[in-house]
């Protein structure tokens, strides 16, 4: 890049108060150019134009990226008001793409003079205004300021047309509250009070109902009948039996009413009964055709399946297993050298390879069950169990996942995504964006990471912006980075 040098007094001093990032490069023709970098309403702008001459057509580039996922503006469309300083205005808008993520309205305005512009954008469905407060007119090629070249040593031109083609972006330097942790691995597990276990009650032929694994069902929902064998123990001999015993016990009933039976003969019959009533009732569910219908006792997803279709099951054989993913233990094995420094969790972080890398379970969705325990002679780890709400059904049953948790409160501290933070030859670094399409390599101090952000104990100050993702990218462009403008539109 090239600093503007304007031999007006005025000017120089309202330049020199302006928020805006601004300063210039030039064209193939050396005509000197200003670029522009801002972030607003989830959009970054960055704008390149030549230095203005009166009632000159000119053409303004500007570069949108929507920030949620560092992808080129697609449509929309953008309106440059220029508001000169007796407060006349200029508004040159434009609903059409030079091509994927760039504008480039022409611009004509009167001078010599200094205008403000205001550029309001409309993309993706966001509407973001830029402020550039200093946007100097002159009245011929004669009076344009000359140019001096002060790039950053080491910077590195990265073109939005290669940002915009790979896995790429960027965030800014914060002040964060980065809270004392340990890290470790978890799996995820069911809650007793959430898990259940179909078992065959009886002997016979498993059919399915549907309920195959991952599916989810609903409290009482057949999930599985079975089918009497011809022969054995099965459903069918189950209801005859108690049947029988429910008619020698009526006809006992009546005997004894006549004295034509003992007592103790009576009590036999009934407990014969009431035997084969609560083993009845156990297996209840028969359908008329004779099928013994087993059905989910609590709603949630099926985690196992035993047994296949048209499988003979034996009675107290296990079908399945369904487990409500609302609720859901995580064991975490925390190495024992760090268990001493942990004391009782107040957190969690999980990792994940999703959006955000991960995220930090609610204080009010988690309960801490048990913390300590025998050491694990191999692993020299000691388990850490958390009772979870898993309402968004973020954790999987069965998942193993990378934890941190959150042993005590923290202090606010300079920090970075934690993907910001890349080592070169041995040596963590940080690619800062110095413009909207120019890097500079920072040697950085790291500290602790906590909740994906890594805090920075030297090298960086809050408000920069840094590369977090895609910063390789940006290292192989810096081997053979030739500083200047890389591209003309």
């Amino acid at each position: 890049m090239k600093q503007m040098i304007i031999p007006v007094v005025a000017l120089l001093a309202l330049v020199a108060t302006a928020p805006a990032a601004w300063s210039s490069g030039s064209h193939a023709n050396d005509q000197p150019t200003v670029a522009v970098t801002q972030w607003s309403g989830g959009l970054e702008l960055f704008m390149e134009h030549p230095m203005l001459l009166a009632d000159h057509a000119d053409r303004f580039i500007i570069h949108l990226t929507v920030l949620d996922d560092f992808s080129p503006a697609r449509d929309g469309s953008v309106e440059l008001r220029f508001v000169g300083a007796g407060g006349e205005n200029h508004v040159f808008a434009t609903s059409e793409l030079l091509r994927e993520g760039i504008f480039a309205p022409e611009v004509a305005l009167p001078g010599p003079t200094v205008y403000q512009l205001t550029l309001t954008c409309r993309v993706a469905g966001r509407v973001a205004e830029f402020q550039v407060p200093v946007v100097p007119v002159w009245a011929n090629e004669a009076d344009l300021p000359a140019a001096i070249d002060d790039a950053e040593p080491g910077a590195i031109p990265f073109l939005k047309e290669q940002q915009w083609k790979l896995p790429f972006d960027t965030a800014a330097v914060e002040v964060r509250e980065i809270k004392r942790s340990v890290r470790a691995v978890g799996q995820v597990q069911p809650s007793p009070s959430a898990y259940v276990e179909i078992v065959a009650p009886v002997a016979g032929f498993v059919q399915t109902a549907g309920a195959l694994p991952g599916a989810r069902v609903e409290a009482g929902q057949v999930v599985a009948s079975i089918s009497p064998p011809v022969q054995g123990d099965g459903w069918a001999s189950s209801q005859l039996a108690f049947e029988q015993a429910e008619r020698n016990y009526e006809r006992a009933q009546r005997l004894h009413a006549q004295d034509a039976i003992s007592t103790r003969d009576l009590e036999l019959a009934r407990n014969e009964y009431l035997s084969r009533r609560a083993g009845h009732e156990r297996v209840a569910g028969g359908s008329e055709d004779g099928l013994l219908n087993l059905t989910a006792t609590l709603g949630g997803r099926v985690t196992d399946w035993d047994v296949r279709p048209g499988q003979y099951v034996h009675a107290g054989d296990r079908l399945m297993a369904i487990a409500d993913p609302t609720l859901v233990w995580l064991e975490v094995r925390v190495p024992e050298r760090e268990l001493r420094d942990l004391g009782t969790p107040v957190g969690a972080h999980v990792k994940s390879g999703g959006p955000g890398g991960g995220w930090t379970v609610p204080a009010a969705d988690l309960r801490v069950l048990a913390t300590g325990g025998a050491v694990d002679p191999a692993t020299r780890t000691v388990p850490v169990l958390l009772e979870i709400r898993n309402d968004d059904d973020r954790l999987r049953i069965g998942d193993v996942l990378p934890v941190e948790l959150i042993a005590s409160e923290g202090a606010n501290a300079v920090a970075v995504p934690e993907g910001a933070v890349l080592e070169d030859a041995g040596v963590p670094v940080v690619f800062v964006q110095a413009g909207g399409e120019s890097f500079v390599k920072r040697i950085v101090i790291p500290g602790p990471t906590h909740a994906g952000w890594t805090t920075i104990r030297d090298g960086l100050a809050p408000g920069e912006r840094v590369v977090t993702s895609g910063g390789y990218f940006v290292k192989l462009a810096g081997t053979s980075a030739v500083i200047g403008h890389g591209h003309a539109h």
